[in-house]
């Protein structure tokens, strides 16, 4: 990954936010958070060619995965999304379709679980 690429991170738990960016600190990854999706959005609008991914919180007030995920997607159809959930993986897939996602954080996560999902080609 390359020094001028980040993440983007969507979730209403601020300690969440901060666990996820201390992980992607320690493996030299910058990111940017925001605690809704609109607000997720406006910040991916700024510069959406610079994220290589959007961790977003499956469950959010506001928007919708399928909402968020489809106004990313249409700003930068090469960005990567991951879902972070509590729920079923196999559950959330079928709701998303047709929408596609590149995986999933099941809560809750470590900091090996991070990494293996961003070692994924």
């Amino acid at each position: 990954m390359s020094e001028s690429q980040k993440i983007l991170i969507i979730d209403d738990e601020p300690i969440l936010l901060k666990i996820l960016s201390k992980f992607l600190q320690k493996l030299n990854i910058s990111s940017e958070t925001a605690k809704l999706g609109k607000k997720g959005i406006e910040i991916f609008k700024k510069d959406p060619s610079s994220f290589s991914y959007a961790f977003i919180d499956y469950n959010l007030p506001e928007l919708s995965p399928k909402e968020i995920i489809s106004e990313i997607k249409t700003l930068n159809p090469q960005v990567k999304i991951i879902l972070s959930t509590g729920y079923s993986v196999e559950d959330i897939k079928r709701e998303l379709q047709p929408i596609e996602i590149d995986g999933t954080l099941q809560k809750p996560f470590t900091f090996d679980d991070v990494k293996k999902i961003l070692e994924k080609p």
